[in-house]
């Protein structure tokens, strides 16, 4: 397999490598220790081990590596010797005078270290393991720590788990770290393997690190690691889920495979699939079941085939009928192949214990043998079961389509991609549904899946395949509207689907274009009609909304409610009640949260995950704002990718991107927003691109890196399209912060009042926090907050939520402190209490209003800078910190004059002491300690505790 399509990192092991890497930094500290990784072959034992010895390289740490081999007898001392051999490649530590007095033991492992003398064979094996040992302590020398790692040691012989124990109980005060990897006993996956190995962890000599196989997100992750590329065809997604069965190692044999049978290729800089309906088994693997499957009689090889067959979970009835087999027969057959290993016993029945072994199993049947097969066993599967429950409708289509029978596999497909649509797994119903259009023959058949996966599009938001197939589509159903469309029903569907997609790609006029057409139509049902009547609705709110009409989309969301709730249908209740949440956040947060707390509620009672994440990140969104917390916004987000939504997806990342912000850690920001970029380029996402564009150049406005930001703007203003909440966040939220970042106040004040100017003619949706501080920044300018608090902000803001509220009052303080009022400190106090859950508004808040008492004389501007310094300094915000210090240094007399107790700080920080050693030498409280830090650091002008050691160590004692 090429190297491009084995992943480059290491996924969903950050627990374990956590404590490898803890192990080897010990070791390099002389104090070594044993860990046992336990895990079934193929979840990633291996791929650790060399995560270490990649970390020995890179550390210049020393390896020592060997495996154990599956032979018929175990071959002795076969991985150490594979392990001294290679320390013995590097130099001869034979002659370490440490290694020397144990050369003859040593010999027993590698006989040419001793030539023409006596052997080792006779050699008691503690000498041979102490000699290892030395060996191992000779090698550190040379690089701090020597990593002793050993592979699949179920296949060890007894003497080298002998010399495994014998380490783990002497190296503690050693510079050693040994990692042993091991299988578990059939059936126990939570012991150590072998007898030995489990003594050791249940004695705590050594440290039992089991490896579960991997949950769906982490497959998935791994899967784009290894294709290099976020965007992986969805059926790909849900092919290497389905089959790899959370085994890494099948992760990258799949993709292997989908890429030597031409299923899986490179066009155009992006992953295309190619029918990727089966992975093939790994080569050796298969040999493995072909070997255990013939060594069953011929009646149970034909039960194993026939199950096989029928999916990888077995129901004995069903295959006694299909197989014609006796109820005893089958028992018997299904008891053997568990007894080798192919199948296994779950709580919910038998199965086949991997997917990859129902696959080898049927490796070897030709397609004319497979086709037969599945026509027989399709046969009696009809007959046992004439209405094809759930989870037998795939079942059956991969038996129709082996069968040559595609017309019937396309309509058992297009079932199961409707029933998962139902429960909105939005990533299952699309590959249903390309996989029912490819098998499709027929005309009317044709037309019905289409529609389908355009509904699914539209939902998802997959723009870029939703129109053309669209218009294709609705341009054959005019063609012959009696045949394919006599009661305009399906054409509504498609308009609704396009609508609902130009929606996500922010086409308002094109949504517009599709609803009219939509409405225009005369439908059968008067439910048909009335479904259809609230779909047009709540949509025509998203476009209203969409164009500032927040008057008219308010309207419409509440009719569509109404009539959602006469319905009874809960989708259509989600979708309008989405959008009702959406038109009143701005002026209603509470209001809002509940309606997405409500759609929240609904969609997870009809299993509707698709709306149940969308729900999550607008309640996930307001959240943030609110208390700061973002865990409902990192659901939504797993949720959202979970289910194939990658609009929502996207949203939410943007959602994420902002919430880091107000928490000032920018390089979360920064990350949340590359993601949300590359999904909203990928599915052109209209408005998304330049939001989440523009989102990137507030998070570098924040380090004040100008250059950087002014690139990113450029690049989202030509597709801003005088898009109004874009415009305002350009001013607002980016070059009004980098302003500020630099102590430019006026420039500042000249960008908030463009905004704010925009923001009078079309109100942002969505909170921008910049826009709401703009009183506060006029009014350290010496204006008069009150006409532009009426102006911009109550206007259109829910004065009740505590980060309005906390910047608003910030404001008024500081007119209050201007004009002599003695409540201006305990407004203020109040509002940096609002702001509590926003760390970074808090601190520019206590910047702001500390500039503005120093220059009118009131509160406590040192506290203030003090506090701001510290959140700065703690979020590597560099130039707020500066500014902080420079006002500082304003505020505390600059003579540079110590005072005692600053003395005996400055002192130790020189010894290099953190702030809670000084605390305890100076019987003070850490937090007193940090205090004088910062007043250190503005007296001395130094930016940093490294440069105010320097600057103590320059100047020397004071008497």
């Amino acid at each position: 397999m090429g190297r491009g399509l084995l992943a480059e990192v290491v996924v969903g092991r950050a627990d374990e490598l956590r404590v490898l890497r803890a192990g080897l930094e010990r070791a390099a500290a002389g104090k070594g220790s044993a860990i046992v990784l336990v895990g079934e072959a193929g979840v990633g034992k291996s791929r650790l081990l060399r995560e270490v010895q990649d970390w020995c390289g890179e550390l210049g740490t020393v390896a020592m590596v060997g495996r154990a081999v599956d032979t018929a007898t175990a071959v002795p001392f076969r991985a150490l010797t594979e392990a001294l051999l290679g320390a013995y490649r590097t130099g001869p530590v034979a002659d370490d005078p440490d290694v020397a007095p144990f050369r003859i033991a040593l010999s027993r492992l590698v006989p040419d270290l001793v030539k023409g003398g006596p052997g080792g064979s006779a050699a008691p094996l503690l000498h041979v393991a102490e000699g290892f040992l030395r060996v191992a302590r000779s090698r550190a020398r040379t690089g701090r720590a020597c990593a002793v790692l050993l592979d699949d040691l179920q296949w060890a012989d007894a003497e080298t788990l002998a010399v495994v124990e014998y380490l783990a109980d002497n190296i503690r005060d050693e510079p050693i770290l040994v990692v042993v990897a091991v299988r578990p006993p059939a059936g126990d996956a939570d012991t150590a393997g072998p007898p030995v190995l489990t003594s050791l962890v249940e004695r705590r000599a050594a440290t039992l690190v089991p490896l579960p196989r991997f949950g769906v997100g982490d497959v998935v992750e791994m899967t784009r690691e290894c294709l290099g590329d976020p965007a992986v065809p969805a059926e790909v997604l849900r092919l290497v889920v389905d089959r790899a069965d959370g085994l890494p190692f099948f992760v990258e044999e799949l993709l292997a495979g989908l890429q030597t049978d031409d299923a899986l290729v490179r066009e155009d800089g992006r992953w295309v699939a190619r029918r990727p309906q089966r992975g093939r088994p790994p080569a050796t693997f298969q040999e493995s079941v072909r070997r255990r499957v013939a060594s069953l009689e011929p009646t149970a090889q034909q039960l194993l085939s026939d199950a096989a067959m029928l999916g990888r979970w077995i129901e004995p009835a069903l295959l006694s009928t299909v197989s014609r087999a006796s109820p005893v027969g089958v028992d018997a057959a299904l008891r053997r192949g568990c007894d080798l290993g192919l199948l296994q016993v779950h709580e919910l029945g038998i199965r086949f214990r991997h997917a990859l072994i129902r696959e080898a199993v049927l490796a070897d049947l030709t397609p004319a043998e497979r086709a037969s097969r599945s026509r027989r066993v399709l046969t009696a599967v009809r007959a046992a079961h004439p209405k094809l429950p759930e989870e037998l409708v795939e079942v059956a289509a991969d038996l129709a389509e082996a069968a040559g029978e595609h017309d019937a596999a396309a309509e058992l497909l297009l079932e199961v991609g409707r029933r998962a649509l139902e429960h909105g797994a939005l990533t299952s119903a699309e590959s249903a549904q390309r996989r029912a259009l490819a098998l499709a023959k027929s005309g009317p058949t044709r037309r019905e899946i289409t529609a389908a996966l355009i509904e699914t599009l539209g939902l998802s938001g997959g723009v870029e395949d939703a129109f053309p197939l669209g218009e294709v589509l609705l341009a054959a159903m005019e063609d012959d509207v009696a045949t394919a469309d006599p009661d305009g029903s399906r054409r509504l569907g498609v308009h609704l689907s396009l609508a609902r997609a130009a929606a996500a790609a922010t086409d308002w006029a094109l949504a517009t274009a599709h609803l009219d057409r939509a409405r225009g139509l005369s439908v059968g049902t008067e439910t048909t009609a009335a479904a259809a009547k609230t779909t047009i609705d709540a949509l025509n709110a998203v476009v209203a909304l969409g164009e500032y009409r927040v008057r008219d989309a308010a309207l419409l969301a509440e009719s569509a409610v109404t009539e959602a709730e006469r319905a009874g249908d809960p989708d259509l209740l989600c979708e309008a009640l989405l959008v009702h949440g959406r038109c009143i956040r701005m002026r209603d947060l509470a209001g809002a949260s509940a309606a997405f707390a409500r759609t929240r509620d609904v969609a997870r009672g009809a299993s509707l995950a698709h709306r149940e994440a969308r729900a999550l990140t607008e309640l996930g969104f307001v959240e943030s704002y609110r208390t700061g917390d973002a865990a409902v916004l990192r659901a939504a987000c797993a949720l959202a990718e979970a289910c194939g939504a990658p609009e929502t997806e996207a949203v939410a990342r943007l959602a994420l991107s902002a919430s880091a912000q107000l928490q000032a850690d920018v390089a979360l920001s920064l990350e949340h927003a590359d993601a949300g970029l590359a999904l909203a380029r990928r599915y052109r996402l209209g408005q998304l691109v330049p939001a989440i564009l523009i989102m990137k150049a507030a998070a570098l406005a924040l380090r004040g890196d100008t250059a950087r930001m002014e690139a990113m703007l450029a690049e989202a203003e030509p597709i801003v399209d005088d898009e109004a909440t874009e415009v305002i966040a350009t001013a607002a939220q980016a070059r009004a912060v980098c302003a500020l970042a630099t102590d430019d106040l006026r420039g500042a004040t000249a960008h908030l009042a463009a905004a704010a100017e925009r923001a009078r003619t079309s109100s942002p949706t969505v909170l921008l926090p910049m826009l709401v501080m703009y009183p506060l920044v006029a009014a350290v300018q010496g204006e008069d907050p009150r006409p532009l608090v009426d102006a911009v902000v109550r206007h259109g803001h829910d004065c009740t939520v505590p980060m309005v509220a906390g910047l608003l009052a910030a404001a008024d303080a500081v007119r209050a402190g201007r004009h002599g009022d003695p409540a201006a400190t305990t407004t203020l106090v109040a509002a940096l209490d609002d702001l509590a859950s926003t760390p970074l508004l808090q601190a520019m808040v206590a910047r702001l209003a500390a500039i503005a008492a120093v220059a009118d004389g009131w509160g406590t501007p040192e506290s203030w800078l003090t506090r701001a310094l510290a959140t700065f300094v703690a979020h590597d915000l560099q130039a707020w910190a500066t500014g902080c210090r420079a006002g500082l240094r304003r505020v505390i007399p600059s003579t540079g004059v110590l005072t005692d107790r600053e003395e005996k700080v400055l002192s130790l920080v020189m010894e290099g002491l953190p702030n809670r050693s000084i605390a305890e030498r100076l019987f003070l409280s850490p937090r007193t300690v940090e205090k004088h830090v910062e007043r250190l650091l503005a007296k001395t002008g130094n930016a940093n505790r490294a440069q105010l050691a320097t600057y103590a160590m320059r100047r020397g004692p004071r008497t």
